[in-house]
């Protein structure tokens, strides 16, 4: 191929921690050259060395975050991204080789293939945004990891600790359990001690306190030995504290950087992205590079909203789309399911896939699909999304309405 008067070069990289395969082909599908970079500045620099005398060259990676991206991007590289999950389908033996997969990633993009996505440059609130949500979901993750170990190590000798509050792992339930860490400490408690630490910790429901005190009180046999997970319960309650706080100051910092990005009140005029993060979600991992998704088909893949055609000889199947973006397709799950509460439209369009013999994560799913199609459209006309008109546009269309629009 040729670029103007000058031959293309395609240069593919395997991705590691410590060190980077690299495969430079011509433009002729010739090998130039194979060799080996480390994770640091001497390696990109030697990288750089090999490609200063080149006319132009086109680069295929397997991600599209790190270090290394980001200085290939700095440097104004015409970088392509072709994820690890996808190579793996393409390598003609399945069996990983880091030498094979540079080559491969380099003759995947001399031949243009469609595997191959250009990386889109995001503005900085954008990717400020992504490391964000990011450090978020590690967070939550972590939270979830150890409210089940404290949960399992109650149950295995305080099993009325898990009773007395919603979630154990609040603060106010950790507080609870920093306090009265075994049986025998609530048995002692009494019901003025319990009011007065309630009280303490501004608890919501004094309803509830009689429950409270009873769900304490009630006999219960005893663990013939419970210290060592006492101990590692007295372990677990600073640590989902740190994790409790920290988690909410990085909800607030999304806030304050989604509020500050210039497209956030066209993100919010959605009736699903009502969630405390999930028009953030959508603004993090849809971007705000137009140009990044040509078409609402290409959007809707990306996102595993719609599924994957297979065929082979004279046999097509209709699969489930795995290979996809897994932060956006949740991103558009949290938006679908929140639009059920607020968008009249959205829950006549769940009953039909319903009434169409559709499973409940089907329907949301093409719930979901549904709305990629009217945030692409909106997206590239820059109109803020209207509920009322978007009724008025599927009546004239015969689509089904909901039953307070109905005629």
């Amino acid at each position: 191929m040729k670029q103007g008067d000058f031959l293309m070069h395609y240069l593919g990289i395997d991705w590691a921690n410590d060190k980077h395969d690299l495969c430079l082909l011509a433009d002729d599908g010739r090998i130039l050259s194979q060799f080996v970079i480390t994770h640091d500045l001497a390696g990109f620099v030697t990288l750089q060395d090999h490609l200063k005398t080149l006319s132009d060259v086109r680069i295929n990676i397997e991600r599209s975050d790190g270090l290394l991206v980001d200085w290939l991007v700095q440097q104004g590289y015409n970088l392509f991204i072709t994820p690890p999950h996808i190579l793996a389908h393409r390598r003609p033996t399945r069996v990983k080789d880091d030498k094979g997969d540079a080559y491969l990633l380099a003759y995947l993009l001399r031949l243009d293939d469609r595997d191959c996505r250009p990386y889109s440059v995001q503005s900085h609130t954008v990717m400020h945004l992504r490391q964000l949500i990011r450090a978020y979901d590690h967070a939550l993750g972590e939270q979830r990891r150890m409210s089940n170990q404290l949960i399992y190590s109650l149950r295995q000798y305080y099993p009325a600790a898990l009773n007395l509050f919603t979630k154990i792992y609040t603060l106010i339930g950790l507080a609870f359990l920093e306090r009265y860490p075994t049986p025998q400490h609530a048995q002692a408690l009494s019901r003025e001690e319990l009011e007065q630490f309630l009280r303490g910790h501004h608890y919501a429901y004094p309803g509830r306190i009689d429950m409270i005190y009873r769900n304490l009180k009630t006999p219960m046999p005893l663990a013939s030995i419970q210290h060592g997970h006492v101990e590692y319960v007295k372990l677990l309650i600073p640590l989902l504290r740190m994790v409790f706080h920290h988690k909410n100051a990085l909800i607030r910092q999304i806030r304050t950087l989604f509020n500050a990005h210039p497209e956030a009140n066209w993100w919010l005029r959605f009736h699903g992205t009502t969630g405390p993060l999930t028009p953030a979600r959508m603004l993090a991992w849809i971007g705000d590079d137009r140009s990044r998704f040509p078409t609402a088909e290409s959007l809707q893949a990306v996102a595993g909203t719609v599924p994957v055609t297979r065929r082979s000889g004279k046999s097509k199947s209709v699969e489930f789309r795995t290979a996809c973006s897994h932060t956006l397709r949740s991103a558009v799950d949290d938006l679908a399911r929140q639009s059920m509460r607020h968008s009249s439209w959205a829950r006549a369009y769940f009953q039909q896939q319903l009434d169409n013999g559709h499973s409940v994560p089907r329907a949301y799913r093409a719930l979901g699909n549904r709305w990629l199609k009217i945030i692409w459209t909106l997206w590239q006309s820059g109109e803020m999304y209207d509920e009322l008109k978007h009724i008025a546009n599927r009546s004239r269309k015969g689509a089904v309405l909901p039953l307070a629009q109905a005629v």
